[in-house]
């Protein structure tokens, strides 16, 4: 059973060639691989992000189906023919099930993956993603063979299994990885394929830390989620205490991601009595969380003054708390 999955990479024309990483979780430790998959001649039509709201009534769409549909069959044609996806795949033996496995940003051959014996390794997968790119054979059912590769490096300082992990989009090289066992360890890239793994880990949760992510715009600041309901926000320079920490929810958080697009901010928002706003700054980012009931939104101060100028300066006021990060 494929378990965990990340995209390698991918094309920007039609027909797509996407590469991605998945590992497996067998019910024999020694059965368990991860592969390295090439799909090609992806075909399809190039859609908006973001649908434009229909201007005709139903029954003028309805009236333009049928032409509509032909206009889409040619326009599909155009972007990549009708041929069928090539899928091949290369798989690489891997002790115990992968929990979870990443590609670096930067040179997505180098992988790292978390096992549930406890322990992290970092992959080069660069020959099989050559031979991947040189083929066009797609591999039968049951067909592909299993790769014996050591890792180029591998660490076992965490106390027990882990799920979260995460590579620095802006920092090469730079991880961190998280346990069961709530603790958050920084690994540094250092000469030749080697990391130094800080030895004092992050602590801050309570109980198995579920997600982390870096800060898109951000060297030193990463952000964690766990199974204690508590989201932190972490800046490696000011130690090994999370700079902010508030509950998110009285059960488990397991995902959480950045914001990357701060010009396209949700610009819904309610405030009651029930509800917690967190003023707080990433370096010059002045940002608010707004936390109702299950809802957890970061805001930017401006676009929040924009759109509630009253409310957010009383909010301010009364709830004030700054944390300089």
């Amino acid at each position: 059973m494929l378990y965990a999955i990340h995209l390698v990479c991918s094309g920007t024309d039609f027909p797509h060639t996407v590469y991605f990483v998945a590992g497996t979780q067998a019910e024999n430790p020694d059965w368990n691989s991860i592969g390295i998959f090439k799909v090609s001649n992806v075909s399809g039509k190039r859609r908006e992000l973001v649908p434009t709201k229909a201007t005709t009534s139903d029954s003028d769409m309805d009236a333009d189906n049928s032409n509509s549909d032909s206009d889409e069959d040619s326009e599909d044609e155009e972007e990549g023919g009708s041929a069928a996806p090539i899928l091949q795949l290369r798989k690489v033996a891997h002790s115990g099930c992968v929990n979870r496995i990443r590609a670096m940003t930067q040179n997505p051959h180098i992988c790292a993956s978390w096992s549930d014996a406890g322990y992290v390794q970092i992959w080069d997968f660069s020959t099989h993603l050559n031979a991947l790119a040189e083929s066009e054979t797609e591999v039968p059912r049951g067909g592909s063979s299993v790769f014996n590769q050591a890792p180029i490096f591998n660490f076992k300082g965490h106390k027990d299994e882990g799920y979260a992990i995460d590579w620095s989009p802006r920092v090469t090289g730079r991880l961190v990885t998280g346990d069961c066992k709530s603790c958050i360890r920084l690994w540094e890239p250092t000469s030749g394929a080697t990391w130094n793994v800080d030895a004092t880990p992050f602590t801050g949760h309570t109980a198995s830390v579920e997600d982390l992510q870096w800060s898109p715009t951000e060297d030193h600041v990463f952000a964690s989620c766990s199974v204690d309901g508590h989201i932190a926000i972490w800046d490696a320079r000011l130690g090994k205490s999370p700079a902010i920490s508030f509950k998110a929810h009285n059960a488990d958080v397991n995902v959480l991601s950045w914001n990357r697009c701060l010009n396209h901010l949700d610009t819904s928002l309610i405030l009651h009595s029930s509800t917690l706003v967190i003023f707080f700054y990433i370096t010059d980012l002045p940002l608010a969380l707004i936390v109702t009931g299950w809802l957890v939104s970061c805001w930017h101060l401006e676009v929040m003054m924009e759109h509630f100028p009253f409310v957010i300066l009383d909010c301010y006021q009364q709830n004030r708390k700054r944390i300089n990060l």
